[in-house]
């Protein structure tokens, strides 16, 4: 199985150096990192000087081995950026609640939920602790969406942090009957020193792994805040664990590999292409 990684935040040179595409080309390559889903910038870190959104599409142009998700500006109606970033071809959207100051649960968002399901994007939630007010993006109200939007895939990145873990293990257990769509992402939690926050260690992926199962774990780098270091610590420590080896090949990249729409390898299309959802 290969390494096809989530949560890549990808930056133009201006914003951050270190989150460029050729900057993480690097890293990939130091790693071996066949693909990955990479994020366009928010729409408050740009402050207009680009269109995120295209900005990510054209820089990932012509690469089958990088998937793009788009971003929303919560100041605008959600409905005409879904469909513009479906339109670009991206199989998801990113969504950060605390850092972009939007209630996870409120008229605008619900009605980007509605167009996302409707058009069969992934939601990819920030979930965990993130310095802004609590109330706004509690981790169960993500089963009021599960339960409005039953037909909405949906990754809840950190699993909720080191805080909020349980919650969310609740709201993917709740809605098996679903459809067993709602993931785990498994981004920013094995570093007890430098991730306090968010951190789940080995223990809380075995935790996740038997409430849930293997069939719902995505590996994530949350690059550029993890570095090289960081994130080669966290592959040398998931290749360790005493699981089959069928079950770290889902977290390390077939899990997201079929949520995306693709059974394996990096055939497809992405940027300007639109890439085939299931």
């Amino acid at each position: 199985m290969q390494l096809f990684v989530n949560h890549v935040h990808l930056m133009p040179g201006w914003m951050r150096e270190d989150a460029t595409p050729e900057a993480f080309d690097r890293l990939a390559d130091a790693l071996g990192i066949e693909g990955a889903v990479c994020f366009a910038p928010f729409s408050y870190q740009v402050a207009g000087r680009v269109d995120h959104n295209r900005w990510l599409a054209e820089a990932l142009a012509g690469r089958a081995d990088r998937v793009g998700y788009g971003t929303l500006d919560p100041t605008r109606a959600p409905e005409d950026q879904v469909r513009a970033i479906a339109d670009l071809g991206f199989p998801g959207i990113k969504l950060h609640p605390p850092a972009q100051h939007f209630h996870i649960f409120d008229d605008w968002s619900r009605r980007a939920y509605a167009e996302m399901e409707k058009r069969g994007l992934i939601a990819d939630f920030h979930l965990g602790v993130h310095w802004h007010r609590l109330r706004d993006y509690d981790p169960l109200l993500c089963d009021e969406i599960a339960h409005h939007f039953p037909g909405l895939k949906m990754v809840y990145e950190h699993v909720g942090g080191w805080h909020y873990f349980r919650q969310v293990l609740a709201v993917i257990t709740n809605n098996h009957n679903r459809g067993n769509h709602l993931y785990a992402g498994i981004a920013s939690v094995l570093d007890r020193e430098n991730q306090r926050y968010w951190y789940l260690g080995p223990d809380g992926l075995d935790d996740c792994r038997w409430q849930i199962g293997e069939d719902l774990l995505i590996y994530g780098l949350d690059f550029p805040y993890n570095g090289r270091m960081q994130i080669a610590r966290d592959l040398a420590l998931i290749r360790g664990l005493p699981w089959p080896d069928e079950a770290r090949d889902k977290l390390l990249g077939g899990n997201l590999l079929r949520l995306i729409g693709r059974t394996g390898g990096t055939a497809g299309r992405v940027g300007g292409d639109p890439v085939s959802v299931r």
